[in-house]
């Protein structure tokens, strides 16, 4: 099984609890895959579409978003040809990717965000295994953005109340290496 990270704006593989999760995953014997996304400052979805491309996630491959990272998977999930499919999405804190819904709203866009949000029936389409986990102390991304995103995905929903953004503080997230095996 190959497991793909798509980390978040303003952070790189090295950062928070991605590379806990890497020697875990790598312990199991799976192969593990974090690219350091473009511009992760001030993010280009294009870009970060390329990188997962050049991945070529299949039906063997588990897709992990943190955040921004998690508005990457889906639109690029909705791009796919009907044939494509992966085995599993899990969501950390991902936004709703309604252009409303930016967490900061003077923040650039470059095409993460739309006016109408995910077509979530398209996502489904390459996909009948999602997970998304949320924190209700979420600072960045309120917490009805991860209900919104497990409706639209008919996924399951793992809630926290004390993960924050999964961000600074947090070094380990055993709740998803679960979710992974």
């Amino acid at each position: 099984m190959r497991i793909i990270l798509m980390h978040g704006k303003d952070t790189g593989p090295s950062e928070k609890w991605y590379p806990w999760l890497g020697d875990a995953i790598r312990q199991t014997g799976h192969e593990y895959f974090a690219p350091q996304l473009p511009k992760a400052n001030d993010p280009h979805l294009e870009e970060w579409l390329a990188e997962l491309d050049k991945l070529e996630p299949d039906d063997d491959t588990v897709l992990i978003g943190h955040s921004r990272g998690g508005v990457a998977i889906l639109r690029w999930l909705e791009r796919q040809a009907a044939e494509v499919r992966v085995k599993k999405v899990i969501l950390l804190a991902t936004n709703s990717g309604r252009l409303a819904d930016k967490a900061i709203p003077s923040e650039s866009n470059y095409g993460f965000y739309t006016e109408e949000g995910y077509n979530f029936k398209k996502i489904r389409k390459h996909c009948t295994d999602f997970v998304v986990m949320h924190s209700r102390d979420d600072s960045w991304v309120p917490f009805v953005a991860g209900q919104m995103n497990a409706k639209g995905l008919e996924a399951r929903f793992i809630t926290f109340d004390n993960y924050g953004h999964f961000g600074t503080g947090v070094h380990s997230v055993p709740e998803l290496l679960r979710e992974i095996e």
